[in-house]
């Protein structure tokens, strides 16, 4: 019926038509994309320029050529549709190196009042992350130490960028190789749990979102290591490859912990990445508030 449909209503088949190619160009990434999102950026569909942006921000950040950043940065300051200026903000916070230029237009929005709550703070979030990308930037081009701000050497800042993603001398290189071997030998030691599908977890917090993940039939990585933001590694507790979503269990309540804890926060914010949070506050009711949460993304059975 809705095939028949669209077949007598030429408008709608359009729609349906750009809308799964917008889509499929983001998947795919295939020869010339770039171009055929520069002509879905001009579909008379604000739900096509949706996905198109986000389309394009995919493809930017594993590009060097800077046309898409371009369009993006149109549809951000210029289309009327406040969701599409939104997408092009959150595409745009994906790939700051590939904006050339001032980005005073993003500032307008981020102060304009009359713009909807959710396009200022996708303005804000991409402001962000350009001033993030030209500190590091500075420190790259001077080359100093991330850490103690001190000269380095050419070769000390290329073994720290291949390494961590950002320049450190060789006394911080150490000192924080140091720290994330200690750091990662007592996260091993503390997987002590297993879950009904022989994961090792650390907590009985982190049992039980994986245990309901799998009743849900959720596919889901535990505790890998992934890069989502310029230079910047983050390791998640679960992340849920098919929808791009990234749950943590916020579990301790220490010092150390707690800087983690934020700055973890910061890179998701920056990356623009769809978090879950969970703490042992959630406990009694933790199955139910992760479908609750959940359910903001994706459809469930």
């Amino acid at each position: 019926m809705e095939t028949r449909s669209m077949a007598n209503d030429p408008k709608k088949e359009l729609l349906h038509q750009q809308r799964e190619r917008a889509l499929q160009l983001g998947r795919e990434d295939p020869p010339g994309a770039q171009h055929e999102l520069q002509q879905l950026f001009e579909s008379p569909f604000p739900d096509v320029r949706r996905l198109a942006a986000s389309a394009a921000g995919k493809i930017a950040e594993r590009h060097k050529d800077t046309t898409l950043s371009v369009n993006l940065l149109s549809l951000a300051e210029k289309d009327p549709a406040p969701q599409v200026r939104q997408y092009a903000l959150k595409a745009l916070a994906k790939c700051p190196q590939r904006i050339m230029g001032p980005i005073d237009g993003i500032k307008d929005l981020a102060r304009d009042t009359t713009q909807p709550d959710y396009v200022r703070r996708a303005a804000a979030e991409l402001i962000a992350a350009v001033d993030e990308y030209e500190r590091k930037r500075e420190g790259l081009r001077n080359d100093i130490c991330n850490r103690c701000r001190r000269h380095i050497s050419a070769e000390e800042s290329r073994k720290s960028l291949d390494r961590y993603g950002r320049p450190y001398c060789r006394h911080c290189f150490d000192e924080i190789q140091l720290e994330n071997v200690n750091f990662e030998r007592n996260v091993e030691e503390a997987k002590r749990r297993r879950t009904t599908d022989g994961t090792a977890v650390q907590s009985m917090g982190e049992k039980r979102i994986a245990e309901w993940l799998a009743a849900q039939k959720i596919a889901y990585i535990y505790d890998d290591r992934y890069r989502i933001a310029e230079g910047d590694l983050i390791r998640p507790d679960f992340y849920l490859p098919e929808f791009d979503i990234y749950i943590e269990y916020w579990g301790m309540d220490t010092p150390e912990y707690n800087e983690r804890h934020e700055h973890k926060l910061h890179l998701y914010q920056r990356a623009s990445k769809k978090l879950i949070s969970l703490s042992p506050h959630d406990l009694p009711s933790l199955e139910s508030t992760l479908s609750l949460k959940l359910s903001r993304y994706i459809r469930l059975h």
